[in-house]
């Protein structure tokens, strides 16, 4: 009986997908998230896809700074309007750091549900994610 409870118990969670490649803020967000959420953690954009198509998360919680955006030429923006094009019912979370305060309007214009700012504070985080994740649970 009790890995049935588990096993339903995990079924009803809401999943996130994490695309951060800071292993420090990852850590951070995985241990602060991992009791109350399934979180998958991606290395890389294809990886990202790949458990988006596979997983089937609720949230996708993204660095908008992430280093392989530079490397292919694209930014945060290009990733979410593509992602969300794939999968329009997917909320996504963007982490920016605070210099860059004055792109929020345009990044969810573009797609992204909620940003959160670096430094990450976890209180911040939980709060953030239990809002996004509250129509989640609802349907």
């Amino acid at each position: 009986m009790g890995t049935a409870t588990l096993t339903k118990f995990s079924i009803l969670m809401t999943k996130i997908v994490l695309l951060n490649d800071e292993l420090g803020s990852q850590m951070q967000i995985y241990l602060a998230l991992c009791d109350s959420y399934k979180i998958e953690i991606a290395e890389n954009i294809q990886s990202a896809m790949y458990l988006l198509r596979k997983a089937k998360p609720h949230i996708l919680l993204m660095d908008y700074d992430f280093n392989q955006f530079r490397t292919n030429g694209k930014t945060g923006i290009d990733f979410i309007k593509k992602v969300k094009k794939k999968y329009s019912k997917l909320k996504v979370m963007t982490i920016l750091e605070d210099e860059h305060k004055s792109l929020e309007g345009t990044i969810q214009q573009n797609g992204a549900d909620g940003v959160l700012y670096k430094p990450i504070k976890n209180k911040q985080l939980v709060s953030d994610l239990q809002k996004l994740a509250a129509p989640v649970a609802a349907s």
